[in-house]
């Protein structure tokens, strides 16, 4: 497992705010070669599949988008105003490190806020909203700033990626880099000894906004079974309980099968026996209502859906951490749910189309 560390670091080392995503992307297509050569739309999603042509077809789906920001002003004194993309709480702004990916290349920058001796006490406890921040590269003057950066350029955190123990990693965009290394992996297992169904690795795009990408996607792909990949908020630290979470999950207790609206129950209770027949550890959560993953979307295809979560600490901030058996274990348990899946047969749906093919 430790030998895959360096696919993961590629993956969440690689920019993607959404609609940016194609560096992370690039990282897919490079790894998936020895599969073939990888479909894309213009939207940015890229998929591929691996297994015999006349299989039924199971989509196993991540999405390689992260939050960000993006630059909309520079100022006269070479300041940034920038507005966010995704879940990125203004809290994490002031005093951080930032890297504004210019048409030139990246530039360093660092989150600004008024100085916090002069900010009322009442007020301290709270962060300022993003228009009363900024970011700061240095720059003499907005002309100067100009020659470096441009509106609508993306904004990321710094890049880094730390083993803070052996195997449990913290990093930007493991919300869902973490997704797609077990749906790689998943392709990689599955094509080591392929069943009786397709196998297609779908990576997503703009999900940490609107889901366009799997909304685009749902109903061109038409497949049997679909299994959605994203972060789950751990409830193992001092910061939140299990029931505030609204349950309990671990680090190192293995992938998060959902139950309830995001997942079909037949599909919930197959994969509940795989990961016991082949000893993978996995964990239960319900769901009462939507997942707000690609599930939430792809589901609309009619296919039989399961939503399975890779246990993370916090989700959202400059660093995400997980394990990387978690994420492993769960890459096991598709591959292994798919050979099952054609080993019982009776997933099949309606006649379908490939994306590009015109549906009947």
């Amino acid at each position: 497992m430790q030998g895959h560390i360096e696919l993961l670091r590629d993956l969440c080392l690689a920019p993607g705010p959404t609609g940016f995503e194609a560096p992370v992307q690039e990282v897919v297509r490079r790894r998936l070669t020895p599969f073939g050569t990888a479909a894309g739309d213009p939207l940015g999603n890229v998929w591929l599949e691996v297994g015999p042509a006349d299989g039924a077809l199971v989509v196993v789906a991540a999405h390689a988008d992260q939050i960000g920001l993006i630059v909309t002003h520079v100022d006269e004194q070479g300041f940034l105003s920038v507005e966010r993309i995704g879940g990125l709480a203004p809290l994490l702004v002031p005093g951080r490190r930032f890297v504004v990916h210019g048409r030139k290349g990246p530039v360093a920058a660092v989150g600004g806020r008024k100085p916090s001796h002069i900010i009322p006490m009442e007020e301290r406890r709270t962060a300022p909203e993003l228009h009363e921040q900024f970011l700061d590269i240095g720059a003499d003057g907005r002309a100067a700033a100009l020659e470096r950066v441009a509106v609508g350029d993306p904004v990321t955190f710094a890049p880094e990626f730390v083993e803070l123990s052996p195997g449990v990693v913290a990093t930007q965009a493991l919300d869902d880099r973490g997704g797609l290394y077990a749906m790689i992996r998943a392709l990689e297992l599955y094509a080591e000894h392929p069943g009786a169904v397709r196998l297609m690795g779908l990576a997503t795009v703009h999900e940490e906004t609107t889901f366009m990408g799997a909304r685009a996607l749902a109903r061109r792909l038409r497949p049997d079974v679909v299994v959605v990949l994203d972060g789950d908020f751990c409830s193992d630290t001092p910061a939140a309980s299990a029931k505030e979470l609204a349950g309990e999950v671990k680090l190192g207790a293995g992938p998060v099968i959902s139950r309830g609206a995001g997942s079909n129950e037949r599909l919930c209770a197959l994969a509940r026996g795989v990961a016991a027949d082949e000893g993978l550890p996995c964990q239960v959560k319900a769901y009462p209502g939507e997942t707000s993953t690609d599930a939430d979307e792809l589901m609309a295809a009619g296919a039989a859906t399961l939503t399975v979560g890779l246990p993370m600490r916090y989700m959202h901030s400059p660093f995400e951490v997980a394990r990387l058996d978690d994420l492993e274990a769960t890459a096991r348990l598709v591959a292994a749910v798919a050979r099952r899946i054609g080993e019982e047969g009776g997933w099949t749906g309606a006649r379908r189309s490939r994306p590009g093919e015109e549906r009947p």
